[in-house]
């Protein structure tokens, strides 16, 4: 009997298969994992989103908007008799003073737009550099006594 050395034609086949398979199996569980993680990555978005509106709001019972652009909101706050501005400054969804100072709120947001939709009411429109869009109405209304 002669002895053979190395495989045969189905014994390469049965090798393919099974690396094709396990290269499959990586595949798929790797789009999977992508997938997990930029729906992750939009709830934390959503959760710091929801976190803005509500103290912003908080903040509001001193505001008075003054002026409303499509990229920016004028605010006078009654308490502190200041003038801000609530835009976006290097990709940061800002409150800033005219004379530099800001307070940082949401950070990687590629655009903003402001609507009034109601005395009172304001749509915010934030778009991220990641692509995802949130759509929110905030309630700015200064308290009188």
């Amino acid at each position: 009997m002669v002895k053979r050395r190395g495989f045969i034609l189905v014994e390469c086949m049965i090798s393919l298969l099974i690396f094709s398979s396990i290269l499959l199996v990586l595949v798929i569980s790797s789009q999977g994992l992508q997938q997990v993680k930029r729906h992750q990555k939009n709830d934390v978005q959503q959760m710091l989103v929801n976190q803005f509106v509500k103290r912003l709001e908080i903040d509001a019972v001193h505001y008075r908007v003054m002026a409303i652009s499509d990229d920016a909101l004028t605010i006078f706050n009654t308490k502190t008799n200041t003038h801000y501005e609530l835009g976006i400054r290097r990709g940061c969804l800002c409150l800033y003073r005219y004379n530099g100072k800001f307070m940082s709120y949401l950070r990687d947001v590629k655009y903003t737009g402001f609507k009034k939709i109601a005395p009172h009411w304001y749509q915010i429109t934030l778009k991220f550099t990641n692509d995802a869009v949130f759509k929110e109405e905030v309630y700015i209304n200064e308290y009188t006594t």
